[in-house]
């Protein structure tokens, strides 16, 4: 995505403040929940509800703890309304705070909430200068913890990662795995992670094309298992966890002995709203697994060509437990 800067930072803010009131207008039209909320004070609620283009994962966490850590500075309750594609209490429970939406707190009516569109918005201007007495109902994509705590910290501000283990553990289901998982893992692995989006041509997503020359997909795909060769001379017998959104890749690297594979597969989370898949919720869970996984790493390494898409899902992971992440470019 591009990063705004000047003049055309402000346009992007204009054309935001036009989207706004359309988004107040479309969602009160077809809402049922317009009744005046009935809290001591206005919460503002982060938005994953499918009105707007909201990204992959971890885009959708990095505005969700963007909004989070301005609340706690202000001491503003926090919400969450996650519901597209899937809820997210069905993977993910609150940990020490409890982000989830309580009867009568939500409403759709226009004349008590505020809509701050912010996709894009990597400076936080317009929340950084937000002065209102309704509900905020936010969608972001960008994490902009750095400009949050550079307005209001007093010392070293808050961490990305320790502010995701407040809000977020495992579910049931999804802690159930991870323990499975890590039977046959262990603990001492690292990880390496390889984003080829539709270069392979198994990951649809968006409007990117695969490889059409058979012999230079295949070129592709032994540069990226040489990697994992190298890798592998240089920790020695440790495990390894490889992910990617290439099933097709995943299967060559399973064949590589070390090398350990999360079975499942992966779909973009903003790619699928008119083509729900079969068996949504484990294919959704698969991208959770991946996350956790990574996150519990001795190392995360990110390793792609110049042409493959750097990835921030793995940089993410990493500073769930400030552990080692490293690029490599081959």
């Amino acid at each position: 995505m591009a990063t705004y800067y000047g003049w055309k930072y402000k346009l992007l803010e204009f054309r935001h403040l036009l989207k706004e009131f359309l988004l107040v207008i479309k969602i009160a039209l077809k809402s049922k929940e317009l009744n005046k909320p009935k809290t001591a004070k206005p919460v503002f609620v982060a938005m994953v509800d499918g009105e707007s283009f909201h990204g992959g994962m971890c885009d959708r966490f990095k505005g969700i703890i963007s909004l989070y850590a301005y609340c706690k500075y202000h001491g503003i309750p926090f919400r969450i309304r996650y519901t597209c594609p899937f809820k997210l209490e069905d993977y993910l429970s609150p940990a020490s705070y409890d982000w989830t939406l309580k009867e009568h707190e939500y409403t759709d009516n226009p004349m008590f909430i505020r809509v701050l569109y912010m996709r894009g918005e990597h400076l936080a201007k317009r929340l950084l200068n937000l002065r209102t007495t309704k509900q905020v109902h936010f969608y972001s994509n960008r994490d902009c913890l750095a400009q949050i705590n550079g307005a209001y910290a007093k010392e070293d501000g808050f961490n990305w990662g320790e502010l995701f283990c407040e809000l977020f553990k495992p579910g049931i289901v999804l802690d159930e795995r991870i323990k499975s998982i890590k039977k046959d893992l262990g603990c001492d692995y690292y990880a390496a992670v390889f984003r080829f989006q539709n270069l392979l041509g198994d990951f649809h997503e968006y409007h990117f094309e695969s490889i059409k020359d058979k012999d230079e997909a295949e070129k592709l795909i032994g540069k990226c298992l040489d990697s994992i060769k190298t890798l592998k001379s240089e920790h020695g017998n440790k495990a390894l966890l490889v992910t990617s959104d290439s099933i097709s890749f995943l299967k060559r690297a399973s064949q590589i002995e070390g090398v350990y594979i999360i079975p499942g597969v992966l779909i973009h989370m903003d790619g699928k709203k008119n083509n729900i898949p079969e068996n949504p919720y484990e294919i959704y869970l698969k991208s959770f697994l991946d996350f956790y996984m990574l996150s519990d790493a001795q190392c995360i390494y990110r390793i792609g060509t110049s042409y493959m898409y750097p990835s921030e899902f793995p940089v993410y992971a990493a500073k769930v437990h400030n552990i080692p992440f490293k690029s490599i470019t081959i």
